[in-house]
């Protein structure tokens, strides 16, 4: 029995034992994945704040440009202008007689302000007067003095078309205030002389005026005062001038002694002094009837005029 148990656990096969645990290799903890920095092309690239930096001021102003592309097309067209060879810059007080002289050849500006190539022309209809010419040339003047952009031929010929306006406006007023002031002494005068009376005493007026102003009577008669009415409109003016004339337009020796606006008085008289010396130095002239006619003449005017005098 004993040798058929020996016999049986050595045919049996032997069990294998358990093979040892390996050890648990430990796996290191995955770290957090950092954010990823955003490229100059995503979204939320902040362009503005990468080019002004810490200059809040600059920053403000890049708010305008919509993106990079709109900033560098300004950036682009300064930049241009800068650079243009036509450009120069605009001289300030600092300046040397270098850039100075650079500048106005580069705008065109002359020497002296009478060599200037005046563009603007004046108002059709509107002819400048010696007055005109006389300031256009003090503004042309003192524009060109100042020098810098004031001396630019752009400025100095808008400077006159400026003036032509306001001269042009003040002309129209000026007619304008004339014509009303016209219709006033009208109608003034119509009150002073009712009926005929007005258009007689107004003749007298206009006739004395012409014989003792003469030709220059038109330019006197425009002749303005502050308010826009003319001379030869005013109310005072006229009723002197009618009284002249109702005087001498009936008294043919005064009216010729007073010819040409001379003194009608002295000018009797310093006829009548001439015949008179004729006593002594021509008496047979003096005795001509020629002569004691003008000497009646004129002593009669004398007397009128003294006569009429003494009434007013």
């Amino acid at each position: 029995m004993a040798e058929e148990a020996e016999a049986a656990v050595a045919e049996a096969p032997a069990k294998a034992a358990p093979a040892p645990k390996a050890e648990a290799k430990a796996v290191p903890a995955k770290a957090e994945a950092a954010p990823a920095e955003a490229s100059d092309t995503s979204s939320d690239y902040d362009w503005r704040g990468k080019l002004a930096g810490e200059d809040a001021k600059f920053r403000k102003e890049l708010d305008r440009f919509t993106d990079e592309g709109s900033f560098a097309k300004a950036y682009k067209e300064v930049r241009s202008k800068a650079t243009d060879p036509r450009r120069v810059s605009i001289p300030g007080d600092d300046a040397t007689d270098e850039d100075r002289a650079a500048y106005a050849k580069a705008r065109g500006i002359p020497e002296t302000p009478d060599k200037y190539e005046i563009k603007t022309k004046p108002p059709q209809g509107y002819e400048p007067n010696d007055t005109d010419k006389e300031r256009l040339a003090d503004i042309t003047a003192f524009l060109h003095s100042k020098g810098g952009v004031y001396a630019d031929p752009a400025v100095i010929n808008a400077a006159h078309e400026l003036y032509y306006r306001e001269a042009e406006t003040a002309v129209a007023y000026a007619i304008a205030t004339a014509a009303r002031q016209a219709e006033v002494t009208n109608e003034m005068l119509g009150k002073l002389w009712p009926g005929p009376e007005k258009a007689r005493n107004v003749g007298f007026a206009k006739a004395a005026a012409a014989h003792y102003f003469g030709k220059e009577w038109s330019d006197i008669a425009d002749m303005q005062f502050a308010d826009g009415s003319l001379l030869g409109d005013n109310v005072q003016f006229i009723k002197a001038m009618a009284r002249i004339g109702r005087e001498t337009m009936e008294d043919p020796i005064f009216l010729e002694a007073g010819r040409n606006g001379a003194d009608a008085s002295k000018s009797i008289q310093s006829e009548l002094d001439g015949l008179l010396a004729l006593r002594a130095t021509n008496r047979s002239k003096y005795n001509s009837p020629e002569t004691q006619k003008r000497l009646a003449e004129l002593y009669d005017a004398k007397q009128r005029h003294e006569d009429r005098s003494a009434s007013n």
